[in-house]
């Protein structure tokens, strides 16, 4: 249980910095410029302060005099083999050796093509201290010359920026292939509008959240939706109920139970945080437990909790208070939690988890529990309404099930529940 909860997997904003064509945000550009403003970054040549730092292949990179969009030469790429001894992938991130005022600009622009149809990955920020990260993935590329436009989120925040650019590449089918870029440099637009970050709706518990990289969409002059990850540095984050959720430098802190919403000051979406209680703290003797998952004893069971069996929708993360972990599921149809190796769980007589679903709750709702012993002596539990009347939305349930007195070789669980409560909670996960 290592994982640090974030506001993701990879949650992030991708917020521009924009003169907003029919959405007005209030953005401070009035800034105080102590460093160059430069905005080319390759047009015919290296900027004057520019650096490149290679990424997987290093010699994947050269100037191309033959193949350019415009002027006398371009940026080359050449992506490997997934067998070149020298590096399997390409990447690499141009930077300033003093950093760059780029407050005066709404967007990094380049024009780009590809010896075959590819996707690539773009975007800025990602050079030392990694602060106001921007990244586009899944730029597709073909034979033809074609602008990109990354938007910049409030761009008043960036008075010492350097990284400039950055991609990310790797073979398609098996087989390398050419990438060019070309006329790359920040612009002032002036039409970029309707920044949103993509709503986000995730359970909280006493203690602190860090908000991790956010989602944000941004509409580009062409009227395409552009959707990028973006660093939450960007942004001014307020709480509607801020007795209920706090948030500083990017922090949000839950005081207590409830629910509240973090808005941002220079994008529209939010974060809805809902505030839960703890599970219950186990009182058993450490003694007669065999624990999976549980801040109160020691965890002898180790285990895959999402092993992306066919057609399982199930996404997994685990949500870390400071002093409490919390496994999460969302998204979920069934899953298995496969036990790293088989638990021999025959001086035990139950499995013990506290289960919470963060949906409504009907008649109809219904979650599955399955105990698989490795020689096929299952056990198959069901939670509905009617066999327990305290399976309620957003309540801690306590379940103890009983094992098959003959099938106490455990090798995994599977986990399965009606299509309305795809989002639900562990904790205290033993056998005893």
């Amino acid at each position: 249980m290592s994982n640090k909860y974030n506001l993701s997997g990879k949650l992030l904003v991708a917020a521009a910095v924009f003169s907003l064509t029919g959405c007005t945000r209030d953005i401070d550009t009035d800034v105080l410029a102590t460093y160059p403003v430069l905005s080319d970054v390759f047009i015919d040549e290296f900027a004057s302060d520019l650096q490149y730092q290679a990424w997987g292949k290093v010699t994947n990179f050269s100037v191309d005099t033959d193949t350019k969009y415009d002027g006398t030469s371009s940026m080359k790429i050449e992506v490997p083999n997934p067998g070149d001894p020298m590096g399997s992938w390409a990447g690499g991130t141009f930077y300033s050796t003093t950093g760059r005022n780029l407050s005066d600009y709404d967007a990094l622009t380049f024009y780009a093509k590809s010896s075959i149809p590819t996707k690539v990955e773009v975007g800025l920020g990602n050079y030392d201290k990694v602060e106001y990260l921007v990244e586009v993935q899944d730029v597709k590329l073909n034979t033809n010359w074609n602008k990109i436009i990354i938007p910049i989120p409030n761009p008043a925040k960036l008075l010492s920026e350097k990284g400039l650019f950055y991609y990310s590449a790797g073979a398609v089918d098996g087989e390398g292939y050419t990438i060019w870029f070309d006329e790359v440099r920040f612009e002032r637009l002036g039409t970029l509008a309707h920044a949103k970050i993509e709503d986000i709706e995730i359970p909280g518990f006493q203690g602190r959240l860090n908000v991790g990289t956010l989602t944000e969409i941004i509409n580009l002059p062409n009227g395409v939706n552009q959707k990028m990850l973006v660093s939450p540095n960007y942004f001014t984050f307020e709480s509607s109920d801020a007795s209920v959720a706090s948030i500083a430098n990017n922090v949000i802190t839950i005081q207590k139970k409830g629910e509240a919403v973090i808005s941002l000051k220079e994008a529209e979406g939010e974060i809805r945080v809902n505030c839960f209680d703890l599970a219950p703290v186990p009182q058993r003797n450490a003694s007669e437990v065999l624990s999976l998952f549980s801040d109160s004893y020691t965890n002898k069971i180790t285990a895959n909790w999402n092993p992306r069996w066919e057609y399982s929708t199930a996404e997994y993360t685990e949500i870390n208070t400071g002093d409490n972990h919390i496994a999460q599921y969302s998204g979920l149809n069934f899953v298995g939690i496969v036990f790293n190796a088989v638990a021999d769980c025959s001086s035990k007589n139950y499995l013990h988890l506290d289960v919470l679903c963060m949906d409504e709750i009907n008649a109809n709702s219904e979650l599955k529990i399955e105990i698989h012993d490795r020689n096929g002596n299952n056990v198959v539990y069901l939670v509905r309404r009617d066999t327990h009347a305290d399976f309620e939305s957003k309540q801690w349930l306590s379940l103890d099930i009983p094992l098959n007195e003959n099938g106490k070789q455990i090798a995994q669980i599977v986990l399965a529940c009606s299509e309305d409560i795809p989002n639900i909670l562990l904790d205290n996960i033993y056998f005893y």
